[in-house]
């Protein structure tokens, strides 16, 4: 039973652990997407330059998406992990009351059992 406790402790102290983690901090993000936004300009400086070479042209039909790919994980993670992590929350929460509800049942059935036998 005691196990059980500081186990779903532990999740909730790591849990807290992830959540201020630098990928959830805004300031973070915000630096990944100038890093983002530099590197994208960048890119679309040097398709501009060497646009006539024919095998740069098909190389966008791998950049773009890669691109794209990588907006949405610099925008989308922190509210995906986010999300995640209070839905792992209200799991803990919500099998520590199961818990602590067979825990009341099985005392229940004892304390019955045990007057059942005294009565007897």
């Amino acid at each position: 039973m005691e196990n059980r406790e500081t186990l779903s402790e532990s999740f909730k102290n790591e849990l807290d652990a992830i959540s201020s983690n630098t990928i959830l901090d805004p300031s973070y993000c915000r630096k990944k997407l100038i890093l983002w936004f530099i590197s994208t300009t960048i890119t679309i400086v040097l398709y501009i330059i060497f646009w006539e070479h024919s095998w740069v042209r098909w190389s966008l039909l791998l950049t773009v998406p890669l691109n794209l790919f990588s907006l949405f994980t610099i925008v989308g993670s922190p509210y995906l992990l986010k999300r995640k992590i209070e839905r792992t929350k209200q799991k803990l929460i919500s099998g520590d009351e199961t818990i602590a509800e067979t825990e009341d049942d099985k005392e229940k059935k004892n304390g019955l059992l045990q007057l059942r036998f005294r009565s007897a």
